[in-house]
């Protein structure tokens, strides 16, 4: 399943992961908590009213995967050491404004910079190509270091031959974050957006300057992006012998065997490894509640819609209708998803939904989060 990844590059997935095999409660509740509505300058990192509770999923079975899915950096950028919850949610508190103040375009000295989260196997290469060819815009992701661009010392735009323009980093691996931190992409005003798997990591590039992230996602089924995964590595060609290992697998095969689990909580609260627990969930939703932009592949047009409407992104394209039909046709012809058999209602999919167990919740609350940001885009004129 392409799944709408144009570029058909997995991003460094959730392994070394323990299998969660527990079925656990779901949680309700507003996404955000009042105090953030009466007071939105208010960011001290309280916690929203309908965190995670006690009763979520226990990962009590801390067995380590076989092999790793994809190679990922050890040993995470800002955590060299065990880090308390707070001590994680303090790292993007300082570095992501919220969801619910307007967008900063730079009109006074601070500035919000568009950070999209890219989550393997949820349209992110279709969003990415979207916003390069269809809003002309210049991006932050893997795509401005080849031709050797790697080695360049300072910081610039890229145009390749296609004509999407890129910033010379790559914002794919721990290591290439670093290294735009270093180069000063925070604060260039180069890059009208950031996509990056690593939003832990990202927020290093925001640190003592005054320009902040502003989370912008999609989001897929976590059941629904790990069969994606499965009928991708089916295809998949590279020669890697973590993926080929589960080539030719059944999907019952193959949910019992895939390591990665729980990516989105694992990446949100910078656990990629071991066990989670209840507290993991608590800090994603608390992390994802206060600073990110909910859009659902299920509903991918209405979700470019809203952040159009928010960045302003329609006020810098001058060609309404040519984007109008350059959105569609992406969106079209990257959509997969008709393709292959879901497998719901089948044991294997169930499996995958009692590993993805805290991933499935905080879907969840994200659908939630979803219809309660309508009212930004109402109010944003």
């Amino acid at each position: 399943d392409a799944d709408a990844d144009a570029d058909a590059k997995e991003m460094p997935t959730g392994d070394n992961a323990d299998r969660d095999t527990s079925a656990g409660s779901s949680s309700s509740g507003n996404a955000d908590d009042a105090e953030a509505k009466k007071n939105p300058s208010d960011d001290n990192g309280s916690k929203d009213d309908s965190t995670a509770s006690d009763d979520a999923p226990s990962s009590k079975d801390n067995t380590v995967a076989k092999s790793p899915i994809l190679p990922q950096s050890s040993q995470p950028i800002l955590n060299q050491g065990p880090m308390s919850d707070e001590d994680i949610k303090n790292v993007y508190k300082d570095s992501y404004y919220r969801w619910n103040h307007h967008f900063r375009s730079g009109d006074g000295e601070s500035k919000d910079v568009p950070v999209f989260w890219r989550i393997p196997r949820s349209a992110s290469g279709t969003v990415e190509a979207v916003m390069s060819y269809c809003y002309r815009m210049v991006l932050a992701n893997s795509m401005g270091t080849s031709g050797g661009h790697d080695k360049d010392e300072e910081i610039a735009v890229i145009t390749t031959g296609s004509g999407a323009q890129y910033i010379n980093v790559d914002m794919a691996r721990p290591e290439g974050i670093q290294r735009a931190k270093g180069m000063g992409l925070g604060s260039s005003g180069l890059a009208d957006v950031v996509s990056t798997p690593f939003l832990f990591e990202t927020a290093d590039i925001f640190k003592d300057i005054d320009q902040s992230g502003k989370c912008f996602t999609l989001l897929r089924h976590p059941v629904d992006r790990a069969i994606s995964l499965y009928h991708h590595y089916q295809i998949e060609e590279s020669g890697n012998p973590n993926i080929a290992h589960y080539k030719g697998m059944s999907i019952d095969e193959f949910a019992d065997e895939v390591a990665e689990n729980n990516w989105m909580v694992r990446f949100l609260a910078n656990k990629r490894g071991g066990a989670l627990n209840w507290h993991d969930l608590e800090v994603a939703k608390e992390v994802f509640g206060r600073k990110c932009l909910v859009g659902l592949v299920d509903k991918a047009e209405e979700s470019i819609k809203r952040y159009e409407r928010f960045f302003g992104w329609d006020k810098k394209v001058h060609y309404a209708d040519t984007k109008e039909t350059c959105i569609n046709q992406y969106l079209n012809n990257g959509d997969k998803r008709q393709e292959h058999p879901t497998y719901e209602g089948t044991d294997a999919w169930e499996t995958l939904r009692k590993k993805n167990e805290y991933d499935v919740l905080l879907y969840e609350f994200a659908e939630k989060l979803y219809t309660q940001q309508a009212s930004m885009y109402e109010d944003d004129s």
